[in-house]
């Protein structure tokens, strides 16, 4: 477990609800669909980053949302991945789920 998972896990305990929530409280999504961007790492080879923004949730596949924005936006990614190299990309084999701050 992470530190915020163990955050989380003890609230749980504090307010005598373990059933609130499966690992993570629900939360809303703040994002931009269009954030996101390939790269290859050496040693990784193509992966796919996903910049979050000001989203509040957990960056963890493990939550539904998360899961479902990283698969809505990995299918776009996808999308333009093929227009710009012409080579299908259906699955990415790593996602980086990512904040992008500037100051």
């Amino acid at each position: 477990m992470t530190a915020f998972e163990h955050y989380f896990d003890a609230f749980k305990k504090t307010l005598g609800r373990p059933d609130l929530y499966d690992v993570w409280p629900d939360f809303e999504p703040q994002y931009d669909e269009r954030e996101y961007a390939w790269t290859t790492l050496r040693g990784l080879g193509e992966v796919l980053l996903l910049n979050c923004a000001q989203c509040d949730g957990p960056s963890d596949r493990r939550h539904s949302r998360c899961k479902s924005c990283v698969e809505k936006r990995g299918q776009t990614a996808g999308g333009a991945y093929q227009k710009a190299t012409g080579r299908p990309r259906e699955k990415w084999s790593i996602v980086f789920l990512c904040r992008i701050h500037r100051e």
